[in-house]
């Protein structure tokens, strides 16, 4: 019996379903798991359906208009997982759906405004006084009578246009109607010639017949002839199908004859599917290894996971260099074995080349990508390849747990840590470790989270027995771990600032400013101060540049130099937008904004006191490079960071340079510490190990231990000894002392009891409650209502603020931030913190507070970031 209605979760930020009428005609489509086309207010949205009822709980509902799906494209497993993602990360739950598959697999709807019979003109001059904003729409819609609302929003400059529009549609100024934009993600299609063999007699007497004059038929005939023949002695059975492109370059024939073969009956046009995968510029063979002792033991427990079929939850602890990912090779093997699929999840496709490309040397066409830098049409193959069953194996970021694989049976997360795993940017608010755990419960699969330096809370969790601990403790066959020299550059300071180059008549001037003599009264025109390596580093360096060893350093800052200031009157350059220092580029020769894009030129002079002794200050890869260019000028050198790997396949091009010893220095960002891989690297440097370390951030510590230990292991990867120098104003930092010795199990008991002093992760649940807004008297005040509710229902949880964020304003909006820690002694499942954030949402809603568009409320379980 099919269901008369059903709820729709649609994506929009309201955490409720909304129940339709099934037409009669739909009825036998509708299933829990498809998408429904229905209208929603004014406008015509894609949902999905999530349950069927007979019954509807109020007496008029609308209709849906169509549904967009055969067979569901979330079994009832992603439906159970995309729900608790919704209910823990409080989210909309039609806004998980929407982020489980891939972008313009939705129809989307947008709003056109169109000017009534009005004289516009004349109208925006009555309206110009007291309703500027309208004059303002009637302006813009008086070159164009009918524009998109985006478009009208960009015209007018207007923030708050749709209460704008509204307004004025109620008056009779405007019409709004909507309008249904076509799917964006589709199938790839490719014409075809279809040739049947049983028509070659035919063809061949056509080819007898043409007149010599047709030259062109008669290549194409006789090309059809010839590719039978093949296909002939290839024991090809049934119709040979051939791509029409393919063919017409062949022949240098034209479609229309083609065409008029067809309508003879001689051949077939026809149309298939071609999927689009990922590729890569960097490849690696596969490699046979022997397990050791340690990989073999580790597999054995993950392989009776497997084959008891139960959820088992493992923490692989390894040393850098342990041999992880052969055991997720072997792993994965098993599980293909056992008619199961797997995901492979990974921080950032991008920064993780290699594991990829593993994978795919050893399960060729199994394996299924997701990137970031893919375009719509590719990641949607991969989603439907993976729907199918065609992909065993899919790998790719945060995202990639929500693959809809069939049968799924064991989950990696490889560097389960990393941060880039926690979605910080937009709803849903998710960490893919988190959830790869509650998918695996749900389909009673084995979850193994990698990593070498875990983070404090998973490693906590395997030490209290909720995750089973197998750990790698040595590197594999004769590699050794690097010996790690810890740096002074406090007495280096000393020593380069006394040897200045001025001295020598030779500027200190950034090289890519300007060889040209320079002007007196340039800011810039003095020294800046001291060197960015030290000597010792400097003597390492020019040491495996005469051996031919392979050289990494680490700069985990883009840019020149991360601020400039006015030594005179100490003036700093501010983004106009957001509360933080521009950057100096030295490519572009620019300051630019690292969080809202804001660009402007450097100053001639200061704009406060109007002097000329500014200075660059801090330390960026732009500036590494320039001073490598000065002190190594021959050797080939590589920058990465996130300037130089815009463009798609950049990245994977580099590592294939320096891969193939093309070149000598590979210097960069963070991308150079993760899932790097080469025999050849004996030498990394970092030339500045405080970066992260002094962040106003309770995970600060914790990152750079993370930072330093994994770009330290990119060192002595084979029978070559690694060598890693740290470059710190502060040698006696304790975190630095761990990172010298290897020793995770030190830095874990220290960065424990730190947390234990002051309730934090893992033996409290943190919520970030964030609020934001162009007026920050109004973000204040909503910040004190929200933090007046849950302070009232506290009890044993602790309620800090509200008080302005780290970084108080980012993209003219100020931020203010509540901190609600609850201690896991208390309320050991989180429950109780549940319930009081959603009492006090729930009070903010029903408020006068709720119905303003002004303020923003975020709310960010577990988070990541305190910024």
């Amino acid at each position: 019996m099919s269901h008369q209605f059903a709820d729709i979760a649609f994506p929009v930020p309201l955490n409720q379903l909304f129940t339709y009428e099934i037409p009669q005609s739909l009825r036998a489509s509708a299933q829990e798991g498809v998408r429904a086309i229905a209208p929603f207010g004014r406008r015509t949205l894609t949902g999905f359906i999530v349950a069927l009822r007979d019954e509807a709980p109020v007496e008029h509902v609308k209709k849906i208009y169509d549904i967009l799906d055969d067979s569901p494209i979330f079994t009832p497993e992603l439906i159970d997982l995309t729900a608790w993602v919704a209910q823990y990360y409080f989210a909309s739950w039609g806004d998980v759906l929407k982020a489980a598959v891939p972008q313009g697999m939705n129809l989307e709807s947008r709003r056109i405004i169109r000017r009534a019979d009005v004289d516009a003109e004349k109208l925006a001059g009555d309206l110009a006084s007291s309703a500027p904003l309208q004059a303002r729409v009637l302006q813009a819609l008086s070159s164009a009578p009918e524009i998109t609302v985006r478009t009208l929003q960009q015209r007018t400059g207007i923030r708050s246009i749709y209460s704008v529009i509204n307004s004025m549609a109620k008056h009779g100024f405007l019409e709004v109607t909507g309008e249904i934009l076509p799917l964006r993600a589709k199938p790839k299609k490719e014409r075809t010639i279809l040739i049947d063999p049983q028509k070659r007699d035919l063809l061949i007497n056509a080819l007898n017949t043409t007149p010599k004059r047709q030259k062109v038929l008669q290549r194409i005939l006789s090309e059809i002839i010839h590719q039978l023949d093949i296909a002939v002695d290839a024991e090809h059975h049934g119709a040979l199908e051939i791509p029409l492109a393919q063919f017409l370059k062949i022949t240098r024939g034209s479609t229309k004859t083609l065409e008029e073969l067809s309508d003879r009956g001689f051949i077939t046009l026809s149309e298939r599917e071609v999927p689009r995968e990922y590729d890569s510029v960097y490849h690696e063979e596969q490699h046979v290894y022997r397990l050791t002792e340690h990989q073999q033991s580790a597999l054995e427990r993950i392989v009776s996971a497997l084959e008891a079929k139960i959820f088992s939850p493992f923490l692989l602890f390894g040393v850098t260099g342990s041999g992880k990912t052969q055991v997720y090779l072997e792993a994965v093997e098993k599980c293909l074995s056992m008619k199961r699929t797997a995901i492979v999840l990974v921080p950032e496709i991008s920064l993780t080349t290699q594991i990829v490309e593993r994978f795919r040397a050893r399960f060729g066409s199994n394996v299924g990508v997701f990137h970031s830098r893919m375009s719509i049409g590719e990641r949607y193959d991969t989603w439907r390849l993976a729907h199918q069953g065609k992909h065993k194996i899919v790998i790719g970021p945060r995202s990639a747990i929500f693959s809809p694989l069939p049968q799924l049976g064991l989950i990696i997360v490889d560097e389960e840590q990393d941060p880039a795993y926690k979605q910080f940017d937009s709803d849903p608010r998710y960490n893919a470790r988190d959830v790869a755990l509650k998918r695996g419960q749900l389909s009673q699969a084995a979850v193994i989270l990698g990593s070498a330096t875990p983070s404090i809370e998973s490693f906590y969790n395997a030490e209290n027995g909720k995750y089973q601990l197998l750990e790698l403790p040595e590197r594999i066959e004769v590699a050794q771990l690097p010996s790690v020299e810890i740096i002074d550059m406090r007495t280096e300071w000393k020593t380069s600032s006394t040897i200045s180059s001025t001295q020598k008549g030779e500027s200190m001037e950034p090289s890519r400013l300007s060889r040209q003599p320079r002007d007196q009264k340039s800011p810039f025109s003095q020294p800046y101060w001291g060197r960015v390596l030290s000597q010792r580093l400097r003597e390492k360096i020019e040491d495996r540049l005469v051996k031919r060893e392979g050289i990494i350093l680490l700069q985990n800052r883009r840019g020149f130099a991360p601020f400039i200031e006015c030594l005179d009157c100490g003036y700093v350059e501010m983004c106009v937008n957001c509360h933080v220092s521009l950057t100096y580029h030295a490519p572009q020769k620019h300051l630019r904004c690292h969080y809202c894009g804001f660009v402007k030129p450097v100053p001639t002079f200061c704009p406060r006191c109007g002097g000329y002794n500014m200075r660059f200050r801090g330390t960026g890869t732009q500036r590494v490079e320039d001073e490598l260019e000065e002190f190594v000028p021959r050797s080939r050198m590589l920058r990465m960071d996130l300037d130089t790997t815009t463009r798609r396949g950049a990245h994977a091009e580099m590592l294939k340079k320096f891969s193939e010893g093309d070149i000598d220095i590979l210097l960069g960002t963070q991308m150079v510490a993760k899932g790097l891989d080469f025999s050849r690297v004996t030498l990394v440097g970092v030339i500045s190990a405080e970066t992260q370390m002094l962040l106003p951030d309770f995970r600060s510590s914790e990152r750079t231990f993370q930072l330093l230990t994994q770009v330290a292991g990119r060192a002595g990867r084979s029978a070559l000894a690694g060598e890693v120098l740290i470059q710190t104003h502060q040698p006696d930092n304790p975190i630095l002392k761990f990172v010298a010795e290897h020793n995770y199990r030190e830095f874990y008991k220290f960065e424990l009891e730190q947390r234990r002093e002051v309730l934090y992760p893992p033996f409290a649940r943190i919520v970030l409650i964030e609020l934001k807004g162009e007026k920050e008297d109004k973000v204040a005040t909503h910040a004190e209502f929200i933090s007046d509710a849950l302070k009232n229902n506290a009890k044993a949880i602790q309620v800090l603020g509200p008080a302005p964020a780290a970084i108080p304003k980012i993209r003219n909006r100020y931020r203010y931030h509540i901190l609600v820690k609850s201690p896991r002694e208390h309320d050991p499942n989180g429950k109780l913190l549940h319930e009081l954030i959603q009492t006090a949402v729930t009070q903010y809603q029903n408020s006068k507070f709720g119905a303003s568009r002004d303020v923003r409320l975020v709310i960010d379980v577990d988070p990541q970031g305190m910024m």
